[in-house]
């Protein structure tokens, strides 16, 4: 009997996704930028104008706390290591291991670990590590697919990373 129903379907779902993807399927969306002839597909990259959302404005405006938070991170690490050393040394000098020791420090490790992820959604915005610079371009730029709106193919030399 499946206790996780909700969690079974979400990894057959991320699995659909992904070998979808893999295959090259499409959902809709826009039809794939012709690329002109003798053009070499291996040498292109698809890039799209990068556009300033609310989300990427709030996240900017986060970036002047990153400082502290990593401090804050960073000591919470610790703690959480002396936490699961605590718990390790008294189980050693008990020479019995007692699983009430780990409660407290599998219930930090647990709460670091969403602090973590919650830190990485908030500083990190969906176009963080796609964007790209274009040399002879000032404009900001990301990196698409061939059937994303306002998709442009541009030499992959020309393309850097940001």
């Amino acid at each position: 009997m499946n206790k996780k129903p909700g969690l079974l379907f979400a990894v057959c779902l991320l699995a659909l996704v992904i070998l979808a993807a893999s295959f090259g399927m499409n959902f809709g969306g826009n039809p794939p930028v012709r690329l002109p002839q003798g053009v070499n597909p291996a040498d292109v990259l698809y890039v799209c104008q990068n556009t300033d959302s609310s989300w990427t404005q709030f996240s900017n405006a986060l970036h002047m706390f990153s400082k502290y938070a990593t401090i804050l991170f960073f000591f919470a690490f610790f703690i959480l290591l002396f936490s699961w050393g605590w718990a390790l040394y008294q189980n050693l000098l008990k020479d019995k291991f007692n699983e009430d020791a780990y409660k407290n420090s599998w219930a930090l490790t647990k709460f670091f670990f969403w602090a973590l992820i919650i830190y990485t959604v908030l500083f990190m915005t969906p176009n963080h590590f796609s964007r790209v610079d274009v040399r002879g371009d000032n404009r900001q730029w990301v990196l698409c697919e061939n059937t994303s709106a306002g998709a442009h193919a541009v030499k992959s030399k020309a393309v850097t990373l940001h």
